[in-house]
C-alpha cells in the first residue's frame, strides 16, 4: 500500500507565496456579492425590460452568473501559474527504463488439453500472457514459441499491441515437429537477450511437458542462461483436464508432470522461480506474482521527473477569459 501511495504524482510549488492572493480574491468576490445584495451596484435602467423578459431574453440564474465564475476561475488559474507548479513523478530506475522479458510458450499438442472449465492450457497461456504484455508499458518484451523445435515469433519490442496480436493468433500448427524442446527454447531466448543492453533480463517459460526433443538439455541451457545473467521463471501449466480426453487420465484426472524436478532445476540454477498452476485463475495469479517479484527485485535508485504546469495553467486562464468576454457580449449580455 505504501508503494502505491509513493507512485502517486505530487505537485511542488516554486513560489507558494503567490497563494496569498487567493484570500484577497475571495474577499473581493464577497464584497461584490454584498453590494449587489444591497442594490448598490451601478446600473442604467431601460424601459420595457419586463417585455424583454417575457419574450424569452431572461437567462437562468446559473447562466447570468457564468461570466463571473469564468472570470474568477481565470484569476485563480493565473495565481496558480505564478506559483511555478511542477508535477513530480518518482520512479525507480527499473520502472523508468524497463526490463527485457522473453516469453517462451509451449505450443505442443498437449497444450490443447482443456481444464474443467473448458479452457485449453494454450488459450489460458495466450490470454494471461497478453494481459501481462499490455501491463508492462516500459518493458521490451519478445516471444519465443516451441514444440519439437523452437523459433522467435517476435523479437524484443516496445510495440506491445503487435505482440498481443501475435499471441492471439498463436496455434500449434506454426511448428510441425512433434515433441517438447525446452532446452532449445531456452537457448533461443538467451541468444535474443544476449544482444540486449539491459542489465535486467528475464525469461518466462510456460510448458506442461517434459523435454523430449532438441539437442540441448534443459540443465545445460539453464547454466548458459545463468552465465548470461538471465533469470528464468518456469510455469508448469499442468491443469486439471476433462475425464473424456484421448489420453488415459492419471488419478483424479490430473495431468502429472513427469520431469517436474528438471523444471525446478532450471529456475533454481538461474535464480528465478518455479510455479505449478492447475487452472487459468492460478495461471493469472502466477504471472502477476512474477510481475511483482521483478518490480520488487529491481527497485534501484529513485529517479524524479518534473513536468512544468505554468504554460498549461496560463493557457487555460486565457481561454476562460476569452470565453467570458464572448459570452458577456453576446448571449449573456446584461440589460441593465
Amino acid at each position: 500500500m505504501l508503494d502505491w501511495f509513493a507512485r502517486i504524482p505530487r505537485i511542488e510549488l516554486a513560489e507558494p507565496s503567490w497563494l496569498l492572493l487567493l484570500p484577497l480574491f475571495a474577499l473581493a468576490a464577497w464584497f461584490r456579492a454584498w453590494r449587489e445584495h444591497l442594490g448598490k451596484t451601478p446600473a442604467i435602467l431601460f424601459p420595457g425590460v419586463e417585455r424583454l423578459k417575457d419574450s424569452g431574453f431572461d437567462a437562468h440564474l446559473w447562466l447570468r452568473e457564468m461570466p463571473h465564475w469564468l472570470r474568477w476561475s481565470a484569476f485563480v488559474l493565473c495565481v496558480l501559474a505564478l506559483t511555478g507548479p511542477h508535477l513530480l513523478f518518482r520512479q525507480s530506475e527499473a520502472e523508468s527504463r524497463g526490463i527485457d522479458v522473453i516469453l517462451a510458450l509451449d505450443i505442443s499438442e498437449s497444450m490443447l488439453q482443456k481444464d474443467v472449465g473448458g479452457t485449453s492450457r494454450l488459450d489460458a497461456a495466450r490470454e494471461v500472457s497478453r494481459n501481462f504484455v499490455l501491463r508492462r508499458s516500459n518493458d521490451r518484451i519478445g516471444l519465443v514459441v516451441f514444440r519439437g523445435k523452437g523459433y522467435t515469433q517476435c523479437p524484443l519490442t516496445l510495440d506491445h499491441e503487435v505482440l498481443a496480436m501475435l499471441l492471439d493468433r498463436l496455434s500449434p500448427g506454426v511448428i510441425q515437429d512433434d515433441g517438447t524442446a525446452i532446452g532449445t527454447a531456452i537457448l533461443i531466448a538467451v541468444n535474443r537477450l544476449k544482444a540486449s543492453e539491459s542489465l535486467h533480463k528475464v525469461l518466462i517459460l510456460v510448458t506442461d511437458g517434459e523435454n523430449n526433443a532438441g539437442e540441448v538439455g534443459p540443465g545445460t541451457a539453464a547454466s548458459i542462461a545463468a552465465r548470461s545473467g538471465v533469470r528464468i521463471y518456469v510455469i508448469n501449466a499442468g491443469f486439471k483436464v476433462v475425464e473424456d480426453r484421448i489420453d488415459p487420465p492419471e488419478e483424479s484426472g490430473r495431468y502429472i508432470q513427469k520431469d517436474e524436478e528438471s523444471l525446478q532445476g532450471i529456475a533454481r540454477t538461474t535464480g528465478g522461480g518455479y510455479f505449478r498452476v492447475e487452472d487459468p485463475a492460478a495461471f493469472d495469479q502466477t504471472i502477476r506474482s512474477i510481475d511483482r517479484l521483478e518490480k520488487k527485485r529491481f527497485t534501484g535508485p529513485v529517479m524524479e521527473h518534473r513536468s512544468g504546469l505554468f504554460l498549461p495553467l496560463l493557457t487555460m486562464a486565457i481561454l476562460l477569459l476569452l470565453l467570458e468576454v464572448v459570452l458577456s457580449n453576446t448571449r449573456l449580455l446584461r440589460i441593465p
